[in-house]
Order: structure tokens, then sequence, then C-alpha cells
């Protein structure tokens, strides 16, 4: 950007300066003393500074363009001390400038210099045929030009005989020159353009065209004795001289010394219209001015001159016509070697074997690929049969192919080839015809080599219905063979047992002995199942050390039983691993089609059940479904399901409202947990969270409890009814390391204010581990939440706890709530718990308030928030929102 404006104010100088000359020609136009004086002075100093710019342009640049820059730069110093002798002898002697003198010899040295200089570049022209054009066409300008100087100029200098015989030299130099730099001028444009710059080859054309020109006019000035020191013809000098200056101020540096070398061009050359049309303006203007000077116009001249312009608009044309046709061959020539070019790539270097085959089934080319698969190399491959490398146990089927792909139609199919080495391998071949002007002359041919494949599809698909371990069938395998035996059961009538097998104290083995004997241990009992059962029963592992059988063609139960027994006799047994004798005894439950059920599910689940009473009622031995216990198979089964329960969407928290009975203002709400269960219905908590205790899902639950009450906590406030929710905390939920992070992180992602969360824990949770408890309850308080004990007054320890947890508030459990207005000590009980919890500083709030008159006896004891039936049952989030409506917020 700095150097763009640098240049853009050079510019500007040189403009200006030329303008300051004409006004001070103008303003001093009636005096001539002062007049030649400025002209004088401006002369001398333009020189100096077009001078000083072609020397920068020399230091800038290296090798012959240093030479081209210099040549020039010695052109203008020339010019300057010729200008500073005219001033001296002007101004200074006060005499008329000699002619011939010391003027005369530095201005024509200015011009050799300039000549020098473009000799240069004109040299480094190759000898082509563009070369002899540029030259024929500059021969054309140049001898209308000399045509011209010749009549104006050259004759009457001719003519003077008085003139001695040097000055008429020096006379007619000055026309010679002025020739010479039309000639440098021209070809330094049309000769240099991949040497320099267009814009330096313009500026420096511009400024050797003005100086020829004004210096032309300037010595028909001086024939006619029509030009006086300070003529307005002046300041072209100086905007010729600056022109050529600026060229080199323009000039960037060249930061290695290397040669100027000739870019090659590819494509087509543009068409240079001035070039092409100068020439043939330059005799249409000789030839006007020939008709001009001669005697009159009669019809052969005028015949003759439209004759030359209609030639000179057919050669126009047909340059323009040859120059579109060489663009448009270029640009077949073009495409026809990308075409080529693309082929070849396609063909040479695709990596799977490509080939082409005559119309017989003979090989025409091969790419090395295609070499390398067959073992044969592609000199020997040409003209042999492709039917020789083929590995087909129907050669039919291989010619109807190539029949189809003789008449036209594309052929994919797989094959086995065996090559010249005797190596066979599995190809994806592609057969496509080649057709020439509606002629099939031969077949193109792709083979890519898919051994590798297939065989890793056979691994897959091995893997896929296999155990990887033991080598028996996996679970999907089981189960896509469970529903085809119930099929053909029922079609047949047939009974079969599904068996689930778990081994007692693996996981033992594995944490002692180490996994790799466990492995053994799998492989041993897989051995011995498939050793035990009949040839057309199932033996499968499930994952682990569950393994599932079916046993067909059973009579009944006893069938069943008797064979479990089989079973069980059979893995009993010590198995002889790592040189010492483990005892792996397996609890084994069945379930019998179609006794007890007749679809997959079923079956699996009951038998499942089976196992599951089998491993709690003492292990190592067998259950038929039929025998469980069916309140331990509703338990089994709600555990099972209750895993799944989130997935499905099952469960679903409804929210208690918490009121003050005084003002009948909604003062928050508790989540509780709800679960539909897809068989047996709404299932209360009492019955499944201590299932969920027990099996270590309350952690998942909780969590998804936690996360959805803030989430819709989120939704209350941000709707402007900010309402607190309480949330119940397990106390394995409260035993977790991490349970405050995880707290804190739910906080930072539904964005609820930490003051709207009330966290309630159980005493037994308070009292399990009180410095662990104490210490996780002072940092869930540095998080900004509160803390209830819920079901305050039924545990049995100490109150003592109280003065030190950090809590907040206490609710007092229904027990005591729902037999106030029968039993006299329960008001006296809460009456001393809301006094203990007005002395800590906690608040109160009573649970399973479900009558008016408990309300009553809650508010003469100054319990006013309470929750209960009374003032609204556990309900979806929605019937809340309108609870809010109609509540005023605080």
């Amino acid at each position: 950007m700095r150097t763009s404006v640098k240049h853009i104010a050079a510019l500007l100088f040189v403009l200006l300066f030329t303008g300051f000359y004409y006004t001070w020609i103008l303003i001093w136009n009636g005096n001539d003393n002062m007049a030649t004086w400025g002209g004088d002075i401006l002369s001398v100093a333009g020189s100096l500074i077009a001078a000083l710019w072609l020397f920068g342009a020399a230091k800038r640049t290296c090798g012959e363009k240093k030479t081209f820059w210099m040549l020039l730069s010695l052109g203008c110093f020339n010019y300057f001390i010729a200008e500073s002798f005219w001033l001296y002898e002007e101004k200074v002697l006060r005499i008329d400038p000699p002619s011939p003198g010391w003027t005369d010899f530095f201005y024509i040295l200015q011009v050799v210099c300039y000549l020098a200089a473009f000799v240069y570049p004109f040299i480094r022209l190759k000898k082509s045929y563009g070369a002899f054009k540029l030259v024929f066409d500059i021969m054309i300008v140049m001898t209308v030009a000399a045509t011209f100087s010749w009549h104006y100029l050259i004759a009457p200098v001719l003519h003077e005989s008085k003139l001695s015989s040097l000055t008429m030299i020096v006379n007619l130099s000055y026309p010679i020159t002025d020739l010479a730099l039309l000639f440098g001028a021209m070809s330094l444009y049309w000769g240099a353009r991949k040497i320099f710059p267009r814009r330096i080859i313009l500026f420096i054309f511009l400024g050797l065209v003005t100086q020829a020109g004004v210096d032309s006019v300037y010595l028909y000035l001086l024939s006619a004795e029509s030009y006086d020191s300070g003529s307005f013809v002046d300041p072209f000098f100086m905007l010729s001289l600056l022109l050529v200056g600026y060229a080199g101020f323009i000039q960037r540096p060249e930061l290695s010394k290397q040669p100027i070398a000739e870019t090659s061009e590819t494509g087509v050359e543009r068409l240079d219209i001035p070039r092409i049309v100068l020439p043939y303006l330059n005799v249409l203007i000789l030839f006007s001015f020939m008709i001009s000077g001669s005697a009159g116009i009669d019809a052969f001249t005028i015949g003759t001159g439209i004759s030359i312009l209609l030639v000179i608009v057919r050669q126009l044309l047909i340059i323009f016509e040859n120059h579109d046709l060489l663009i448009s061959v270029y640009r077949k020539t073009q495409e026809l070697e990308l075409s080529e070019e693309r082929y070849k790539s396609l063909f040479e270097y695709h990596p799977d074997a490509v080939y082409s085959l005559d119309p017989n089934g003979n090989f025409d080319s091969a790419n090395a690929a295609a070499s390398e698969l067959l073992d044969c190399g592609r000199e020997q491959l040409i003209g042999m049969p492709h039917t020789e490398f083929v590995l087909s146990d129907r050669p039919a089927q291989t010619e109807d192919y190539m029949s189809a792909v003789r008449s036209g139609e594309a052929e994919r199919y797989e094959g086995e080839i065996r090559s010249l080495s005797g190596r066979i391998s599995t190809v994806s071949v592609t057969h496509i015809p080649i057709r020439v002007r509606d002629r099939i002359v031969g077949v193109f041919g792709i083979g890519r080599d898919i051994t590798e494949n297939k065989r890793n599809e056979e691994r897959i698909r091995y893997l896929a219905y296999h155990d990887a371990l033991t080598g028996l069938p996996n679970r999907a395998s089981f189960d896509a063979e469970l529903k085809e035996t119930i099929e053909r059961s029922r079609e047949a009538g047939e009974t079969f047992a599904v068996v689930f097998i778990d081994l007692d104290r693996f996981k033992n083995v594995n944490d002692t002995l180490g996994h790799d004997v466990g492995d053994r241990l799998l492989i041993s009992v897989s051995e011995r199942l498939r050793l035990c059962i009949g040839a057309n029963d199932t033996v499968a592992r499930q994952g682990g050390d569950e393994f599932t059988l079916i046993l067909r063609g059973i009579d009944g139960k006893e069938g069943a039983r008797a064979a479990a027994q089989v079973i069980l006799d059979a893995l009993s047994p010590p198995h002889a691993l790592a040189e010492q004798e483990i005892v792996a005894l397996p609890s084994i439950g069945l379930s019998v089609y179609p006794i007890d059920d007749e679809t997959p599910v079923g079956l699996m689940k009951k038998a499942d059940i089976a196992l599951y009473q089998v491993k709690y009622g003492g292990k190592g031995h067998h259950r038929m479904y039929c025998e469980t216990d069916p309140a331990f198979s509703r338990k089994f089964i709600l555990e099972k399901d209750l895993g799944q329960a989130l997935e499905e969407d099952r469960l679903l928290l409804h929210y208690q409202p918490q009121i003050d009975s005084a003002s009948r203002q909604l003062k928050g709400v508790e989540a509780l947990i709800r679960w539909n269960h897809p068989t047996f219905g709404p299932i209360s908590p009492v019955e499944f969270i201590p299932i969920a205790e027990e099996s270590g899902q309350i952690l998942t639950i909780g969590a998804w409890v936690l996360k959805q009450a803030c989430r819709q906590a989120k939704q209350w406030s941000d709707a402007g009814t900010p309402i607190k929710v309480g949330v119940n905390l397990s106390p394995r939920q409260l035993h977790q390391p991490d349970i405050v992070g995880q707290i804190a992180g739910v906080l930072r992602e539904t964005g609820l204010a930490p003051e709207l969360l009330d966290l309630e824990i159980t005493e037994s949770a308070a009292l399990e581990q009180p410095e662990l408890v104490l210490s996780r309850l002072s940092e869930l308080k540095q998080l900004g939440l509160t803390i209830s004990i819920d079901d305050f007054g039924t545990g049995y320890s100490s109150l003592s706890y109280l003065e030190s947890f950090p809590i907040d508030k206490l609710k007092i459990a229904r027990q005591f709530t729902s037999k106030l207005e029968n039993r006299q000590v329960n008001r006296k009980i809460v009456s001393h718990i809301i006094d203990l919890a007005r002395t800590l500083e906690m608040s109160v709030i009573a649970e399973g308030v479900e009558s008016e008159n408990q309300a009553e006896i809650l508010r003469s004891i100054e319990c006013v928030e309470m929750q209960g039936f009374l003032f609204g049952r556990p309900v979806p989030a929605s019937d809340i929102d309108r609870l809010l409506s109609l509540t005023p917020s605080e």
C-alpha cells in the first residue's frame, strides 16, 4: 500500500512539473529573459531528476537489467549536461548556443545511450518466425516515418547548400536520431514484454514517442525559423525525460542476481491489435499524403485507394479468422491430450486389475495390477485367452457372461481365478463392451481382488454368531435358534426346555487366580456341556459365566428335570486347571414350552427367574419355573425391568404441593418418582425403591430424578413463578465421593438457582457415618441450596447431631401427624419437635396432613407449613402450572 502511494505521488509530480513549466512560460510570455531563465533551469532540473530515478532503478536491479537502466540513466545525464551548457551559454555568456557545439554533442550522445539500451531487449528475441514478423512490422512503420522525415526535415537540410559539412551532419543527425528513437520505442514496446512489466514498458514507450515527436516539431520550427527559446514545445522535452525516469522509479527491487529468461508461453498468444493495425494505418496515411500531393484525383487513384483499403480489411479478417482457428485447434489439442492422460492414468495407475480383451476374449492390454494379480508379464499376457485363468466348475456360466457383453450389456460377477504361479484368488469382475461406431470391438475389464474381503466376511459372520472364547453360538445365534425352535415345535406339537446356567463363585476365580484361569474354566464348562447334551440340542454362551441351552424332545416337566440333573452331574466334578482342581457348581433354571410360555421372551425370562431363585436359595442345584415362589418372581421381574424403565420412558415425576396453611400460599413442592410397569401397571415407590437400593440402580435413578426436578424448577422460575423443589437423596447417593460435584454439575447444566433446590435426607442416612455425612452436608451447603431431614422422629439415635449438622428444615413424619386427632402424646411429640426446631433456628413442615382437624391442631402448636392429601396429592407438573397461576408469587 505504501509503495503504490509513492508511485502515485511520483506520477503526480511529473504532471505538476510539466504543468508548472507551461505556467511559467504563460506568465512570462512577454519577457523573453525571464521565460528563458525559468525554462532553462526547469530543463536542467527535470533531466537531472529523470537521470537520478533511472540510476536508482539500476541500483535496485541485477545483471542485464542493471545494464539497461544504467544506459538510460547515462542518456538522461548527457541530456542534463547539454541543458547545463545551454543555460551557461545563453544566460551567463549571453550568446546563442553555437551549432554545431557541445550541446549538440551531448544531445546526440543521449540518443546513442538510449539506443544502446534498446538494442539489448531487441537482440534477445529468438530467431523465429515471430521475431521476423516483429522486424517486418517495425520496418513498415519506420518506412512511413522515414518518408515523412525525409520530405519535411532531411530534404530541406540537404538542399541548404550554404551549410558546412559538419553543420549538415549535425543537422541531419537530429531527424535520424528521432527515427532511431521511434525504432527503439517500437522494438521495446513489442519485443520486451516478456522481460519487463507492461506498465514500465508503457511509460518508456510514451517517453520515447513524445521525445521523437516533439523533437521533430522542434526541427520543423527551426527550418521554418519559427522557434524561440522558451517555446511551448520545450515542456514536452521534460515530459518525455520524466516519463522515462518514472519507469525507472516504479522498477521493483530484485533480491537475487539472476539472468533474465524468456518465459515460454503455453497456449495461443493473444492478438496484439495495435501492432497488427499500425503497419496498415501507416500505409493508408502515406497513401493519403501521396494522393493529396498529386496533380489530381482520377478514377485510377480512387480505385487504387479502395482496392488497397479492401485488401487491408480482408487481410485483417483473415488474421482474426486464423487466430480463432488457432485457438480452436489448441483447445481441441488440449482436450485430446487431457483425455489421453486421464485414460492413461486411470488405466496404468488404477489399484485394481484393468485390461482389455479382443472380441475372442484374448488380452489386448493390461495394467501392472493385472500383471501382478495373474503373476504374468504384461508382454506375455497379450494374446492369451482370459479363460485360461478362470477357475470355475461351470465354464458355461463364464461364457454366458462374455456373450452378454459381446451383445452390448455390461456384466458384473464374482468368481475365482488361478494365476500362473497357482495362487487362487476371489475377484469381483466388471466387463464393459467397447463400442466404436455402433460395433462391439472388444471388452474393457476391471478385476478387484476380494480374497481378503471374503475371508473377513466369513470371519465376521462367524464372530457375529459365535462366542470368540468358547466357539459356542452366542446370544444372537441362540435367539434366532429359539424362534425357529418355537415355530417348528408349534407345528409338530413338541415340547422342549430352555435352560439358564450360571456358574457359582466364578468372580472369585477371576479375582484370585486371574482372568486367564477364568477363561480356561469357561472353555472347560463349554466342552462338558457339548458332551452332555443330545445331537439335536443347542448350547450357547450368553456372556460372562452365563450359558443357555435348548433341550429338544423332552417328555414334559419330568423330562426337563431329568435333563437338568444330567447337566448338573456333568458340571459338578472339579475342573483340572492351573495345576489345581477348581470346583464351579452351576445354578440351573428351566422353563418348558408350551407349559410355562409360548414366546421366546417369556421362556427366557421365566428360565432366568428360576435361575435367580436358585442363586438366592442355596446355589448348586436346579429349579423349574413352575416351582418358583410367585412373590419372588415379581421381585425378580421388577429388578430386571427397573434397569430398562428409564430407557423405555416408564419413570416419571409427580410433585406434591407444600402449603402455608394460614395463607394457603404455595411454598414449594416435593418431587416424587412414579413407575408405570408394562405388566403390573403403576408400582408404588415403597415397593420398587428398596429393590433399586439393593441392586444399586438407585444411583442412576436418583441422578435422573435430580436432573428432571431441577429442569422443571428452572422452567417455573423462567415463567416468573419460582418455587423451591424438594428432592430425596438416598443414603447411597449421599455416601458417593463425587455427589457434591454431581449436584453442582446439574445446577450448572440446568441453570437453576441453588436456593430453589432442597435436598431431603433421612435420619438413617445422616447417622450411618456421621463424620462423613457432616463433611458432605457442609460442602453441599456451600453450593447455596437447603437441606431437610425427611421423616424426622422415626430414628432411634440421639438428637445431638442436629446441633452440628447444617440442616435447614425438619419434616415431621406422617406417623405422628396421622394420630394427632386420637392420641395426646403425638401432639406433645410434635410440639416438642417444633420447639426443638425453633431453638435450633430451623423451619418445620408436617407431612401426611389429610384432614382439616389435623391442620387445625398443627396450627394451634404453631406449625403452619404442611404437606398432604388435604392440600394436594402428587400430580404432574402441568397441574402445578395451573396451581401456580392462581397463587401470587412472593
